[in-house]
């Protein structure tokens, strides 16, 4: 392993407020804005064009899928960080180096606690990008299950894999250059119709962008319900038949109509018309039609990527209100980052209630160019994170040039 020189300066930008620590490890620079040593958190982590290891989404289990440490949220933590820590290992990476963290809860009110061992798992002002959701988890005696982003030293032309379980990778590690994040997709059918025809609907964007399964880093599905995971997997294995199937992240969706939606995130090797003149390119397949709010595609060719954590509201008198307060709060932290609201590449949001919906339609042309809105996901759960909180948003971003 190469000889890592860390330097740590504390800086205080003037305009925001915002604390930022600066890491050098070898030619890698992390930034963090805003780090928080009670929550175990940063506002966000800046990283430098570098491979990264995207991991599927842990639980704690045994090999046969029994829960390790059943009603034992401090055991079941250590058994996940654990097994991160063995599967980022072999990626080129470790625990030390993550600067994402997607925690997702089976109650709200373990959040602050879930901070506290995180915090104790990494350095004072050097702690990750953190977001919470709550719902039911994969397995019905877990409290919990991670899955993360981390800088890694294994430098390849390709998307490579770790896998433990045959056929399903552990970690993928995206290439150092451009990347493509693919908003959310639906068809319609049972679960597993409408998981084949969604993987099918994915595939034909990924063809129109130039890539192939081989090119996807990590695919997140948003489902219900959550005990039919088993069958949506076996829908991954046969659609990826001879290839490695990516790391799979699931979330408890509330939804009837449709019963799944899928993302993705895949490396973008293909030159493109525009790679050479924009940084980043806002995309509509062909067969579908563009959005003022949201891009159905959003490729980054280049630049340092900005990973936030999630920005929760609190409750107001209205859902506008409480939007209005996380816009302002992303305005903040974008402010920090040396970014805005025109260098955005992914969000996420995560919704209590069908209300903050259409303030999220009503609200998002205030902010958004029409013209470069980023790419999205829009999920309602059964919480946010924070208890007092009906809504809450995970974003992307790119510095500004």
């Amino acid at each position: 392993m190469r000889f890592l020189t860390v330097i740590i300066c504390f800086l205080l930008c003037a305009d925001c407020g915002f604390a930022q620590i600066r890491q050098q490890a070898g030619k890698t620079e992390i930034r963090y804005i805003g780090p928080d040593d009670l929550a175990g958190s940063s506002d966000a982590v800046i990283v430098d064009e570098v491979p990264l290891a995207h991991t599927r989404l842990f639980s704690s289990t045994d090999e046969k899928g029994n829960i390790i440490g059943k009603d034992n949220l401090n055991t079941q933590f250590k058994q996940i960080f654990a097994a991160l820590a063995q599967s980022l290992k072999a990626a080129g990476s470790g625990t030390e180096k993550i600067i994402k963290l997607n925690v997702f809860l089976k109650e709200p009110g373990m959040m602050n606690e879930v901070g506290s061992l995180i915090n104790g798992r990494f350095a004072k002002g050097m702690k990750p990008s953190v977001t919470y959701v709550a719902g039911d988890l994969s397995h019905p005696d877990a409290l919990l299950s991670i899955d993360a982003v981390a800088v890694s030293e294994r430098n390849s032309e390709k998307v490579s894999f770790v896998e433990k379980n045959k056929g399903f990778a552990d970690v993928a590690i995206l290439p150092k250059g451009p990347v493509v994040y693919v908003s959310g997709q639906a068809a319609k059918g049972n679960l597993a119709e409408a998981t084949k025809g969604t993987l099918e609907q994915l595939r034909e964007t990924l063809i129109s962008l130039g890539l192939t399964l081989k090119d996807v880093v990590q695919v997140k599905s948003f489902l219900s319900p959550m005990s039919s995971i088993d069958m949506v997997k076996k829908e991954f294995s046969d659609f990826f038949k001879t290839e490695k199937v990516p790391p799979l992240v699931f979330v408890d969706w509330i939804s009837s109509d449709p019963v799944i939606e899928i993302e993705l995130i895949a490396a973008s090797p293909a030159k493109t018309q525009n790679a050479a003149t924009d940084r980043i390119e806002f995309l509509t397949p062909p067969g579908m039609t563009a959005s003022p709010v949201y891009s159905k595609v959003t490729r980054l060719n280049q630049g340092k990527k900005i990973y936030i954590s999630s920005i929760h509201g609190k409750r107001s008198e209205s859902t506008d209100a409480e939007l209005l307060e996380v816009f302002s709060s992303l305005n903040n932290v974008l402010t920090a980052s040396g970014s805005d609201f025109n260098n955005l590449l992914k969000a996420t949001y995560y919704i209590g209630s069908d209300p903050y919906s259409k303030s999220l339609s009503d609200l998002r042309p205030r902010y958004y160019d029409p013209k470069r809105p980023p790419a999205a996901s829009k999920a309602k759960v059964k919480g946010v994170g924070i208890q007092d909180s009906g809504v809450s948003i995970d974003m992307i971003a790119t510095v500004r040039e």
